[in-house]
């Protein structure tokens, strides 16, 4: 039986069964040991109590692995002149010519993606902008080579991020449904609050879903007015084209200035759409209401949300660029946010949030862990200790490295 932390990048093979413990558990009581084999858990079985000596307090909480669904590699560690003012200041400062530096993109990109497999992630999204070609060429080349380049570590999925009208202009629609058909981008997404024809664009989008067969994952509502509410002809678009289960909304800040009833009645007809909602707590903190006396937490309402029954996930977004000054790269630090700002405090809520929506471990699963060493999930938030990544089996990452 192997404790933490000890070797961890010979804590497993892959092949060999192996017996990880004592170890904390979510939903478990006392310590615990975890069997693994060629890449699944096969056990999850009490620590065996010695009669010469008291079982050992464990060092470490085991969990699902993380799964981020919500970057911007192509931005990562381009850094910024100043700290946003809003959402449109940092839109415009990024679209300068140092808001995107091509020739260390992919050593920006590594860098982000090592850095979320060291804090526990297993699986990342990643939203790559994709502009007119006269405003800049694609960028999915690039991402694609780092995607490659780290797939023993982390799964990534590419978001084909369409933006500055590239959804309602027929030759850039044309060249990206090619870009998706041949599999350069495994999901398509955009801004439409920020087009000039928003529901021309949302259109756009589901079209390109229904044809080519990739998922939707749409930046929809980041933003306070009512007026420019998008996301109930968005679910329009979902039920007509037949996108049951397919599409994601990300950010949902709107959500936060709507009454409850409106708020309560969208989040029914997502739950029965099977729209996934991810919420990024620090950039939505950092971008909305600046300079406000009184200013909202422009987070989307995370808990009515779960209630309703809508799948909720927790997301680093920017990293070091004109939407957000600091440079880590943390699920952990999402959480804590989403605790702290967002008042989630029930502890498989947010695990489901911060994984593939398993909220504890449990035999037959794919060995996707991450042991953080803390005696509690509160205590790991506070903390964000080391942690040790397991993919399919095999340590991937450690503190240690």
């Amino acid at each position: 039986m192997r404790e933490l932390p000890t070797n961890p990048r010979r804590l497993a093979d892959g092949d060999l069964p192996l017996a990880i413990g004592p170890v904390r558990v979510p939903e478990y009581s006392g310590s615990q040991v975890i069997s693994v084999h060629r890449g699944l858990i096969t056990g999850i079985e009490p620590f065996p109590n010695g009669s010469e000596a008291p079982v050992p307090e464990p060092s470490h909480l085991a969990m699902p692995s993380f799964a981020e669904p919500h970057l911007h590699p192509d931005r990562a560690y381009v850094g910024s002149p100043r700290p946003p003012r809003s959402l449109e200041d940092a839109i415009e400062t990024g679209a300068r010519p140092e808001g995107y530096i091509a020739d260390t993109a992919a050593e920006r990109a590594r860098r982000l993606f090592s850095t979320l497999s060291d804090n526990g992630a297993t699986r990342a999204r990643g939203h790559v902008g994709r502009h007119p070609e006269h405003i800049a060429a694609p960028r999915w080349e690039v991402m694609g080579e780092v995607r490659e380049q780290m797939k023993r570590v982390m799964e990534i999925e590419l978001v084909a991020f369409a933006v500055a009208d590239t959804l309602t202009d027929r030759e850039e629609t044309a060249r990206l449904q090619k870009d998706l058909t041949m599999g350069r981008y495994q999901l398509i997404g955009g801004s439409p609050n920020h087009d000039s024809r928003p529901r021309e664009s949302i259109t756009s989008m589901m079209e390109l879903a229904a044809r080519t067969g990739v998922q939707v994952d749409v930046h929809i509502d980041e933003t306070l007015d009512p007026a420019r509410l998008l996301m109930d002809f968005a679910l329009d678009e979902v039920e007509r084209r037949h996108l049951e289960g397919w599409v994601s909304f990300s950010h949902c800040c709107l959500l936060s200035a709507l009454g409850e009833q409106q708020t309560r009645s969208l989040a029914r007809r997502m739950a029965g759409l099977g729209i996934t909602v991810n919420c990024q707590p620090r950039t939505n903190l950092i971008l909305h209401e600046y300079r406000v006396h009184s200013p909202r937490r422009a987070l989307a309402p995370i808990n009515l949300l779960i209630e309703e029954g809508v799948h909720v996930r927790l997301g680093v977004d920017n990293v070091d660029d004109t939407f957000c000054p600091f440079s880590t790269a943390d699920p952990l630090e999402a959480a804590y946010l989403a605790r702290l700002a967002g008042h989630l405090y029930d502890d498989a809520r947010l695990i489901s949030a911060l994984t593939d929506g398993r909220s504890t471990l449990r035999s037959g699963d794919k060995a996707d862990l991450t042991f953080v060493e803390a005696k509690n999930l509160n205590e790991a938030l506070s903390l964000r200790p080391e942690r040790i990544t397991m993919r399919e089996g095999v340590v991937v990452a450690s503190g240690s490295n």
